[in-house]
């Protein structure tokens, strides 16, 4: 039984958002782990909001991302709040790359590579929202429910602002 689930979110940009030097994220990548020493390594996700869709759909080729742009109109227009798009793997050195938890299988009997959970729960992605996530991709994905979500490293708001800073200025 799963108590806890330490996340370590992936990008920078989520935290310049957390402390309002852009907008929030409309998207991020997130890894779970059993322990806060990150030895139990649970899965890899990526969180997309319905508002970071419809920004992806408006930036998709129409002809070269077809089923894409299907997949994610569907979405937008439809009554699911929460939905799971899975990349499979399309070569054999994909095969080494399935996930290693509950997920569903493809026409090959494969699982997916990749998993990314969209989202109508919220515009944008903070804490509590990632955390909301989280439990409900624990629940679907390791059949928990959990009860503690703890995010790992969270960053001050001097080490993010001078990270941000560097970038900036890289652009000037």
């Amino acid at each position: 039984m799963l108590d806890t689930v330490y996340v370590d979110i992936r990008h920078m940009d989520f935290w310049f958002g957390h402390y309002g030097l852009i907008d929030k994220s409309w998207n991020d990548e997130v890894k779970l782990y059993s322990d806060a020493n990150k030895t139990n390594d649970m899965g890899y996700f990526e969180i997309s909001t319905h508002t970071g869709l419809a920004a992806l759909y408006n930036n998709l080729d129409d002809k070269e991302d077809y089923e894409q742009k299907k997949e994610i109109e569907d979405f937008l227009n439809g009554e699911t709040q929460v939905y799971y798009s899975y990349l499979y793997p399309r070569y054999d050195e994909d095969l080494l790359d399935q996930v290693s938890h509950f997920a569903p299988l493809n026409k090959f009997n494969h699982k997916p590579i990749y998993i990314d959970m969209w989202t109508k729960l919220s515009e944008k992605l903070d804490i509590n929202e990632i955390k909301n996530c989280v439990r409900i991709l624990v629940k679907k994905f390791f059949h928990e429910n959990v009860s503690n979500i703890v995010i790992l490293e969270i960053p001050t708001y001097e080490e993010t602002k001078k990270d941000y800073d560097e970038i900036v200025s890289r652009f000037k």
